[in-house]
């Protein structure tokens, strides 16, 4: 699992077995005192699904094989 201090609004994870076909999962929020991640599930057409829900950073999903977008190797930061 990744460090909640490496987690960055705008990162994108998708579940590497269901891959290209599944939902992706937008980080849009993060809660560093908490270490809670609040996350918007799209679709491949970005329709948005459901509501954004907080998880763990600890939970399976904000691992580096699930990570499809890192926004911060994307702006060179």
């Amino acid at each position: 699992m990744l460090p909640i201090t490496e987690i960055n609004i705008g990162d994108q994870f998708e579940n590497p077995l269901l891959r290209p076909s599944g939902l992706t999962f937008v980080v849009i929020d993060i809660n560093k005192s908490e270490k809670m991640v609040k996350v918007q599930a799209i679709d491949q057409n970005a329709n948005l699904i459901r509501e954004p829900f907080w998880k763990k950073n600890t939970d399976k999903m904000f691992s580096e094989n699930w990570r499809v977008f890192n926004i911060k190797q994307f702006c060179g930061s």
